[in-house]
């Protein structure tokens, strides 16, 4: 009100009478438009955790090794769905298990999620999404160690052949399912099936036999024609376990169920993109159905016209 008594009683000497009140009126309209303006409200997120009999239940006991099921229900409310994470919480630590970025319009955000439950006595896990206006929505389940355990059978796919991005002898897509590779046209109608691909390159002045996965952005500068799947799984690599030999060839020669996949894939260290894949590396990953399966590395040309010979143990 000072500011405004000054402008009212001290006119300046050098504007006319009529064009001093003109402005004045001006600046008094602007005041009051943008005080009583409100800003656009922000859009909340909602989200609901599905119930059922093949989704795990708040408060459930579940046995080391048993499969953990959450199921997803999201909206942005009128604007895009751009995140989700989910963590999984222990009494000695946190763990992301899900870090996502997304685009989810009017349509909403409709997901399953597959995990396995680890040796804590008790772990809550949160689920979290947030919107555009960066509105968040979270929901948490609660799980205990039930008795024994429920570790459970495995695929085993030997001496499979990969050709790299320039390579034409072998097929370039692989199914983890049922251990069969596909080239170029014998995909087209299985591009939903597709988990692992492999390319070479020099990366940081080193030489990269690298595994990817069709979901992840990249890999379409060496796999153009994925650009056009109606269908791209995303297939995450425990790079960490991989780069520092966490798992040996004979660890996973061992391996005669899924105790080993399980324990040995590390969520917060994973990528759809896993390099330095060369000869006797283990690497563990998780597909998009949510499987877990370890690759060993029996041979890895270093040449983009190359191939990489691999086995894989994964989940049935």
């Amino acid at each position: 009100m000072l500011i405004l008594n000054r402008l009212t009683n001290e006119r300046p000497q050098f504007f006319p009478q009529g064009l001093w009140s003109f402005m004045l009126s001006m600046l008094l309209l602007s005041i009051a438009f943008f005080s009583c303006t409100k800003d656009e409200p922000i859009k909340q997120s909602s989200l609901i955790l599905k119930t059922g009999a093949s989704y795990s239940k708040n408060g459930e006991y579940i046995p080391v090794g048993g499969s953990i099921k959450i199921g997803v229900l999201a909206s942005g409310a009128g604007v895009p769905l751009t995140y989700i994470r989910i963590d999984r919480i222990t009494p000695t630590d946190t763990v992301t298990q899900w870090d996502r970025g997304i685009y989810v319009g009017n349509e909403g955000y409709d997901a399953d999620f597959l995990f396995s439950k680890d040796t804590s006595t008790v772990e809550q896990w949160q689920i979290m999404v947030m919107n555009s206006d960066r509105d968040t929505a979270m929901s948490t389940l609660t799980f205990y160690k039930g008795t024994g355990t429920a570790y459970g059978p495995i695929n085993y796919f030997e001496n499979i052949k990969l050709s790299f991005q320039n390579g034409d002898l072998y097929g370039h897509y692989l199914d983890v399912n049922t251990g069969n590779t596909f080239s170029e046209t014998l995909v087209i109608g299985h591009e939903s099936e597709i988990d692992i691909m492999a390319y070479y390159y020099i990366t940081s002045g080193l030489p990269s036999p690298t595994f990817t996965c069709p979901g992840y952005t990249a890999a379409t500068g060496y796999f153009p024609q994925i650009a056009t799947w109606p269908v791209k799984n995303t297939t995450l690599y425990d790079y960490q376990t991989s780069d520092n030999n966490l798992i040996t060839p004979e660890q996973f020669d061992a391996a005669e169920n899924d105790s080993l996949l399980v324990s040995a894939y590390k969520s917060d260290k994973v990528s759809g993109n896993c390099k330095y894949g060369y000869t006797g590396k283990v690497v563990p990953f998780k597909t998009q159905e949510g499987k877990y399966g370890l690759v060993k590395v029996v041979h890895a040309d270093q040449k983009d016209d190359g191939s990489i010979q691999i086995s894989i143990k994964v989940q049935k």
